[in-house]
């Protein structure tokens, strides 16, 4: 009997012992471990921080292409709104012409510019030609006033001289300053190209007197030009000491360098 409770007893502490050796290489096998487990961690945790950053990034890079194309389709929307406002303006002007005139005018786009670099400004050349109904010798004006006429047409084009070009003469009258209350009848004469930035007007009536900043506009004398197209302001007037040779400088009212369409007069 006695022997047996140390038997038991021997195998009870042989299974202490091996249960203390266990926990001792547990402990040190997690302790061994502890540095491999620190930096795979560490090493999850940073992964995980990149990817995540880079989830964000590319979400604010979407984001952000989102914006871009938002603000792009904006700037189309305004374009088109001010493309319609100016388009909307340039037809009510238009109808202004239309309302002057019984005739009709067609609009044209400018191809090209010509007359050399000592003349850029004296010559165009407009999408519209013989098979839309233009002719040689038609007038062309802009909602601003007289440009010049068409002197060579083509089936799909025709070259408009403008009014710069010595060549091209105007009928016009001004207004003169009234005399003792009598009526005044406008004062009249032909204007011609001078420069691009000034007009020449001469062959002025002897009769009246005119005042610096008067209206100058198509008299309709010729039937070249229909009257009451506008040409300028004027500018400065001189005559001789006998008042029978009078001239005078207008500034035109159309800027000649900057036409991106025109209007031709076709008849009814």
């Amino acid at each position: 009997m006695k022997a047996k409770t140390t038997g038991t007893l021997a195998i009870a502490a042989v299974a202490a012992a091996v249960v203390l050796v266990l926990a001792c290489c547990r402990s040190a096998a997690v302790e061994a471990a502890f540095p491999v487990e620190r930096a795979n961690a560490s090493l999850v945790r940073r992964a995980w921080r990149f990817v995540r950053g880079a989830w964000r990034g590319a979400a604010a890079s979407a984001e952000a292409a989102r914006l871009r194309r938002d603000l792009a389709a904006l700037a189309v929307l305004r374009s088109d709104f001010d493309r319609l406002a100016a388009e909307n303006d340039r037809l009510r002007k238009a109808l202004g012409l239309a309302e002057r005139s019984p005739a009709e005018w067609m609009a044209a786009s400018v191809l090209s510019r010509g007359g050399g670099a000592a003349g850029a400004g004296r010559t165009i050349r407009v999408d519209r030609g013989s098979i839309d109904g233009v002719r040689k010798g038609a007038a062309v004006v802009v909602p601003d006033g007289l440009v010049g006429l068409v002197t060579a047409v083509t089936p799909h084009t025709a070259q408009i001289t403008l009014l710069t070009d010595p060549s091209v003469k105007a009928a016009c009258e001004l207004e003169v300053v009234p005399s003792q209350g009598a009526p005044s009848a406008p004062m009249r004469g032909v204007v011609s190209g001078g420069t691009d930035e000034i007009l020449v007007m001469r062959y002025l009536s002897p009769v009246g007197r005119t005042a610096l900043r008067a209206r100058v506009v198509t008299s309709g004398l010729g039937g070249v030009f229909p009257k009451g197209l506008e040409i300028g302001t004027l500018l400065d007037f001189r005559e001789d000491e006998t008042g029978l040779v009078r001239e005078g400088e207008v500034m035109p009212s159309v800027d000649y360098l900057s036409l991106e369409e025109v209007f031709i007069r076709r008849e009814n």
